[in-house]
């Protein structure tokens, strides 16, 4: 068996694991198999590739940390957690940027990011709307977490339709996936306790790095077709 196959089948146990003790509501379950899923992440990420990135390696790292702060539950660890993915989204701006091509945009384009950008503000809005009165010492913080994820899926999406490349479709995909994890977190957190929301939460917060390492292995090779 190869060894990039035992990753993945090791990635699908743990991760599996993972939702079943948010289903569940066992946190011993998730005490033990979830710091796993980071590591075998950057195991699949070091057999795919022939030089580290040792930036890409501190994203993971960050993550990594975030889910242990989560679950030692020790004093103002929620905001740690916000700093660590804070501090790797902030790492991820640099991609973003470093995968900046020339602006190729035909009115087609044009409308569908228009559509985009004011469904994308008006859901970042309600979120923030439902959420901000619960989050009491640790708003500011709060608000600049969604500022930061805002421009990052904008700029994402963004870069998408100008290049259509794999590498940006899977870190657009990535994007999201952290989006809609955090979201149902926030949800969960501040607005409406509901285990369907943490289900969620568990599944595309896997989903998120494993499409965060698509993007780092995927080709960078444009698809869009010229007219």
């Amino acid at each position: 068996m190869k060894i990039r196959t035992l990753i993945k089948i090791l990635l699908l146990i743990t991760g599996s694991l993972c939702v079943l003790s948010t289903i569940l509501q066992n946190p011993t379950i998730e005490l033990y198999s979830k710091p796993m899923t980071v590591p075998l992440f950057f195991m699949l990420y070091w057999f795919n590739v022939k030089k580290v990135d040792v930036l890409f390696v501190l994203v993971l790292f960050l993550c990594f940390m975030g889910d242990i702060f989560l679950l030692t539950g020790i004093e103002n660890g929620f905001k740690y957690v916000l700093l660590s993915y804070t501090l790797s989204y902030f790492i991820l701006f640099y991609f973003l940027f470093k995968n900046h091509k020339r602006i190729d945009y035909n009115k087609i384009d044009l409308i569908y990011l228009g559509v985009f950008l004011v469904v994308w503000t008006i859901i970042v809005y309600q979120i923030y709307a439902v959420t901000n009165q619960s989050m009491g010492d640790i708003r500011s913080f709060g608000i600049v977490y969604i500022i930061i994820l805002y421009f990052l899926l904008t700029g994402a999406v963004f870069q998408y339709v100008n290049i259509r490349s794999p590498k940006s479709l899977w870190f657009t995909i990535a994007i999201l996936n952290f989006i809609i994890s955090d979201a149902c977190f926030a949800l969960d957190k501040f607005y409406v306790p509901s285990l369907e929301l943490k289900i969620i939460n568990a599944i595309y917060q896997l989903l998120a790095v494993f499409f965060l390492v698509k993007f780092k292995i995927s080709s960078s090779d444009s698809l869009k077709i010229k007219t």
